[in-house]
């Protein structure tokens, strides 16, 4: 086991556990690990039971041996998953960035969280960048956030908008619920989610859902641009594009292509 002054000792010697246990054809005793890793008895009973109660490794047996959790097969499928959004995505948003010449974004939800997945930047004069991976905590006040709102039940609804919040992000955030209620409604009709500086001053995007073979709602394909770039009156435009996207990014998932 390696350690520098830029990683933390108990979480290299977690991971030297997991590696060793998930190396072996078979489950391992406390005192095979003992032999194979060093890390002192008492630190490695603390490490053995915390990664047992959070699900990383199973104890079972009357020797209580250890093995990998279903924790890993639960990880694992998430991020699959997010692999096969942004794959089949991708030639999509290509195609989206080439025709508009605007920044395009794929993005999902994840623990009440929206994920930038994947990003194109805009060839325009001046095109917009955020990192890849940054997360927005707030769904009222961003396209994406809107069009999962609007497809979920109105009391679900409900229940993340008060365990998130509404609160002005610019001066131009929806806080009311009312009008955040009409807008979602007309989000879901239309197929498409739209944010006028909501949650950056200057910035408006647009984004449409897409569904995986199940017809889960798993992400958004949408535009961003500055404000002299995305005029209102090419709005219907956008959204139609944008919508056009995520239905071929769908149908690549597995779900039912509707060209409507």
């Amino acid at each position: 086991m390696s350690e520098t002054k830029n990683t933390v000792p108990a979480i290299e010697r977690a991971v030297d556990v997991l590696e060793c246990i998930s190396s072996s054809d078979r489950e391992m005793s406390l005192s095979d690990i003992i032999e194979q890793v060093d890390i002192p008895r008492q630190s490695l009973i603390r490490i053995l039971n915390t990664l047992c109660s959070k699900g990383f490794l199973d104890k079972s047996g009357k020797r209580g041996l250890y093995r990998i959790g279903l924790k890993f097969l639960y990880l694992g499928h998430r991020l699959h998953d997010k692999y096969d959004l942004r794959n089949s995505a991708w030639k999509h948003m290509k195609a989206l960035s080439i025709q508009t010449r605007k920044t395009i974004e794929l993005a999902t939800l994840d623990r009440d969280q929206l994920i930038l997945l994947e990003q194109i930047r805009g060839s325009e004069s001046m095109s917009l960048y955020s990192r890849v991976g940054s997360a927005i905590p707030y769904l009222h006040a961003v396209s994406v956030g809107k069009v999962y709102l609007s497809l979920m039940s109105k009391e679900k609804r409900r229940q993340v908008i008060k365990k998130i919040g509404m609160p002005a992000i610019t001066k131009y955030t929806i806080t009311d619920p009312e009008i955040l209620e009409t807008e979602l409604i007309q989000a879901k009709k239309c197929g498409f989610g739209f944010e006028d500086q909501e949650l950056r001053e200057g910035v408006r995007r647009i984004a449409a859902p897409i569904f995986n073979s199940s017809g889960k709602h798993v992400g958004c394909i949408g535009i961003s641009a500055p404000i002299f770039n995305f005029d209102l009156k090419d709005k219907e435009k956008y959204g139609e594009l944008v919508v056009d996207a995520a239905r071929k990014t769908s149908a690549d998932m597995g779900y039912p292509y509707d060209p409507k």
